[in-house]
């Protein structure tokens, strides 16, 4: 075991579930509480950690009937969409033992990550819920891209690919939190209106809606209840909108 695996694995526990779908008993890898060191956000609000990628364990997935949701949300599940679940995910889902494993890499990560968009898409999820399965695993393959080793020699081929899915899944998170916004009531994918509507100013900005992006950023900018990080992000983006803006002008 290398020595960033050894270290990871000193921050991470295995917290027991009991599935809402088969009523088994699971596992999943969890961050311990106050573990991780919190540095800083990325402009897409990414949550960077000097010694952990959190996102990686925020799925919970039963590999016996192949519910998979993310964490907060696991055990809140309607009767009817554990009809959906069980009907259009556990009929065709082929039942396994847990892999055994240290830690999950950023692979096994987006791996679960896809299943709980499948799971939250078949069982009729919220639009701020599958836009929030949607930025994270673009958070992840954003990861990915960062892991590839310069010493690989198709290192920039995999860069490539890993920022392009990245930005398809942001580009869907844009979409669903667009309705999300137009549709549901605040906290939406536990965001307040500031840092959701900076986010969309952001993905609108990734997308080249820039006039969309800069209707975002001003109601950001001039609202009293934005922090003080978030003026800061919202002006960033808007010194590099403003020319894009003027190029389209």
């Amino acid at each position: 075991m290398d020595d960033a695996i050894a270290k990871e694995k000193t921050l991470i526990l295995d917290r027991r579930y009991t599935c809402p779908i088969c009523d088994k008993q699971i596992r999943a890898k969890s961050v311990k509480s106050n573990s991780a060191k919190f540095v800083d956000t990325m402009a897409d609000l990414r949550p960077i950690h000097n010694n952990i990628n959190v996102t990686k364990y925020d799925a919970v997935c039963c590999p016996n009937c192949g519910f998979a949701a993310l964490t907060k949300n696991f055990t809140t599940t309607t009767s009817i969409q554990r009809k959906l679940i069980h009907e259009q995910i556990e009929a065709n889902y082929k039942s396994h033992e847990e892999v055994e494993c240290d830690i999950y890499t950023t692979e096994v990560a987006i791996s679960r990550m896809k299943m709980v968009l499948l799971c939250t898409v078949t069982k009729g999820g919220k639009e701020s819920e599958i836009g929030n399965v949607c930025v994270k695993i673009s958070w992840l393959y954003q990861s990915l891209a960062e892991e590839v080793s310069d010493d690989d020699p198709n290192a920039e081929e995999k860069r490539a690919m890993y920022i392009k899915e990245a930005d398809n899944a942001a580009l869907n998170a844009y979409e669903h939190l667009s309705k999300a916004r137009m549709t549901e009531d605040f906290p939406i994918a536990g965001m307040n209106e500031t840092t959701l509507d900076y986010l969309l100013a952001y993905y609108a900005y990734k997308k080249g809606e820039y006039q969309t992006c800069m209707q975002y950023l001003s109601g950001v900018v001039s609202n009293r209840n934005t922090t003080p990080r978030l003026k800061d992000k919202s002006l960033e983006l808007k010194d590099l909108v403003a020319p894009k803006l003027h190029e389209n002008q």
